[in-house]
């Protein structure tokens, strides 16, 4: 008898645990992904390759990346947009991508991170809105703190596309990528949209918005 509510007990935080990391996701889960692209029949500017209740993951497809020949490969970089539904915003990141030719047509894709330990492959994001127009701009730090030997912090740094003035910094862990999405996202409540500042400055170079992200993502 106690046997079978021992196991009852066990099945019941087997389902609790599984069920929080269903409902929950980070960057880093995106690790391996593993799919494949038709580029004759592919049609979307936006592929969905990962879906559940709470989240999607979009590839953005950029077709200049087949330029290669059949039975060859090559590395590069990605867009990935993780959207929440409950926030109805995604954060579009920089990974790394290994591409292979292997049928006429056919490119199989895989995706990395690229980060290492504490440190992300392109530190500068963009928060998108429901129809993916560019609404926050983000970036990520891990920088070593002043007068302090061998002592880092992480940090987020989230502003209003809009204008690029008003902006909101909170620290973390450690490297974003391990980070709940939702948790990133909560923090744009935090931003004061009706502040008046002078010092207006962009946190993301105009090089990075230019080298790593598309001018605009066309659903």
């Amino acid at each position: 008898m106690e046997s079978k509510q021992l196991n009852k007990i066990l099945l019941l935080i087997t389902f609790v645990i599984s069920m929080s990391a269903f409902s929950q996701m980070k960057m880093a889960d995106i690790e391996g992904e593993k799919f494949s692209v038709n580029s004759k029949t592919e049609r979307r500017n936006l592929i969905k390759i990962s879906d559940n209740k709470n989240y999607s993951v979009y590839y953005i497809l950029d077709r200049r990346d087949f330029d290669i020949k059949k039975g060859s490969g090559t590395n590069g970089t990605a867009n990935i947009v993780f959207f929440s539904k409950k926030y109805d915003k995604g954060i579009l990141v920089t990974f790394e991508q290994m591409i292979y030719h292997s049928k006429t047509n056919v490119y199989d894709i895989s995706l990395r991170t690229g980060s290492h330990d504490k440190y992300m492959f392109i530190p500068s994001m963009i928060i998108v809105d429901k129809d993916f127009n560019y609404e926050y701009l983000m970036r990520y730090s891990y920088i070593h703190l002043p007068h302090d030997i061998n002592v880092y912090k992480s940090s987020i740094l989230i502003q209003d596309n809009k204008n690029r003035c008003n902006t909101m910094h909170t620290g973390i862990e450690g490297n974003l990528i391990y980070e709940n999405i939702d948790d990133v996202l909560s923090n744009i409540a935090k931003i004061n949209s009706n502040e008046i500042r002078k010092d207006c400055n962009p946190i993301i170079y105009d090089m990075d918005l230019k080298d790593f992200f598309p001018k605009k993502i066309i659903k």
